[in-house]
């Protein structure tokens, strides 16, 4: 069996990282724990990662990537009204794919404890609020939106998507993320879309 290289050893303990926070919380979350999943010493985790903060900033590195596909998916669409839908089911199907990660989005006590890890997510949710952002105003400049404030409708498409998110995992993942979010967008193109 070949050796496992270096960034692939990290990949496999930030997955099993992403599973315990699904499976017991942020709070079940410790080296020990995580050496016992992986099957490594804890030393063997440290030649990895300097804490538990560095493994969690991994994780939070993986949602980086998720915006550098959202935002090179949505560079695809050609109307800022598709590229609005866009953003909204890329968030759905990507989370239905990996419902692991939303345990971590929601772990608020893990953001509580950590100014670093409290000051990347932040980075995160204000770079996802720019993208939305100029793609309202490309939307308003062109007449595509209904005549509403940029910052409450900013506002009302992030909030649908982190309450439907929040209401799928209390459901414990009873309905399909995708399809609500077709919904969503169905509905949203009533409200806010010029005909």
């Amino acid at each position: 069996m070949s050796r496992l290289s270096t960034e692939q050893r990290q990949d496999m303990i930030i997955d099993e990282a992403i599973n315990i926070i699904h499976n017991g919380g942020y709070q079940s979350l410790s080296i020990r724990e995580l050496a016992k999943q992986v099957r490594i010493s804890e030393p063997a985790i440290y030649r990895h990662f300097l804490n538990k903060e560095d493994i969690i900033l991994g994780i939070l590195n993986r949602m980086v990537d998720f915006d550098h596909l959202l935002e090179r998916e949505i560079m695809k669409q050609k109307t800022a009204q598709d590229k609005i839908r866009h953003f909204i089911l890329f968030h759905f199907d990507f989370l239905e794919k990996k419902k692991e990660m939303t345990s971590v989005l929601f772990a608020e006590d893990m953001f509580d404890q950590s100014d670093i890890l409290r000051q990347k997510l932040m980075f995160i949710i204000q770079k996802r609020k720019n993208l939305l952002s100029s793609i309202l105003q490309e939307s308003s400049q062109k007449g595509e939106v209904a005549d509403v404030n940029h910052k409450d409708l900013l506002s009302l498409i992030l909030g649908l998507i982190r309450m439907i998110v929040l209401e799928w995992r209390l459901s414990n993942f009873s309905f399909s993320l995708s399809e609500r979010g077709k919904s969503i967008v169905k509905m949203l193109d009533k409200l806010i879309f010029m005909k």
